[in-house]
């Protein structure tokens, strides 16, 4: 393993950059390492003073180029891995016409956990205590869009978002055991429980798909961080236990 730093060519989103820049004034160190692992070249955010800790922030894609990643760091460095995902819970959102404002709206987004899900239900590594953590970051932004045009026949105005930024951190949930993922179930669980089951305890409401389609990205990601095992089944429902450590 070679460490080395980096600078960064590529585009990135304003609340990328600011996110970086408030764990560097927590933690010190360098923005933009390169780590040569068996000639792969991985580029980390953020590498703490002493370089025993890497911050990196994913805000969208955790499918199999991001796991890769994750998994040569974890097997071939003795680093620890802090994967940092925001999350909104408040928006401002101006829209722009070559070069002027057309419209700036507020919006509440109610950034839940569910959002996490999302992204965890592609990422393909186990979570190992001591070597990784998650940080999520509830954030307050502010999205700047561009009309490029309208909607076919409805001629309904389009616009293409073209930067992310940050106006603030409201909170930072941390996952740093397996617990810590235990602790957002319901309360009141059999030891052996469904996905209806989770929905119902939960309260999920709306159409059916969706109260499906969330406990599902729930279990399933579980799974796969070795939260919880798969046990068997109920009728034709999946079974689910939390996995003893």
């Amino acid at each position: 393993m070679v460490l080395s730093a980096g600078s960064y060519s590529g585009n990135q989103t304003l609340i990328h950059k600011k996110l970086k820049e408030h764990y560097l004034s927590e933690v010190g160190g360098t923005e933009e390492a390169l780590v040569d692992i068996k000639g792969k070249k991985y580029r980390i955010d953020v590498l703490n003073q002493s370089k025993t800790i890497i911050y990196e922030i994913q805000l969208t894609n955790f499918g199999s180029i991001f796991s890769d990643k994750i998994r040569d760091l974890l097997e071939f460095t003795e680093m620890k891995i802090i994967i940092v995902h925001p999350i909104v819970l408040t928006q401002k959102v101006t829209r722009m016409n070559q070069g002027k404002i057309v419209g700036v709206s507020h919006y509440s987004k109610q950034g839940n956990l569910y959002s996490l899900f999302e992204k965890l239900v592609h990422f393909k590594v186990e979570f190992k205590p001591q070597r990784m953590e998650f940080h999520v970051v509830f954030t307050k932004e502010h999205v700047l869009k561009e009309f490029t045009g309208y909607y076919g026949r409805s001629m309904r105005r389009r616009y293409k978002t073209i930067q992310r930024d940050l106006i603030c951190i409201e909170k930072i949930m941390k996952f740093q055991t397996k617990s810590d993922f235990i602790g957002i179930l319901p309360k009141g669980l059999p030891d052996a429980f469904t996905n209806t089951d989770l929905a119902e305890k939960m309260g999920i409401k709306g159409k059916r798909g969706r109260i499906q389609r969330i406990p599902g990205i729930i279990t399933y990601s579980l799974c796969r961080l070795g939260v919880l095992n798969q046990v068997g089944r109920r009728g034709r429902a999946h079974e689910f236990s939390i996995k003893a450590s």
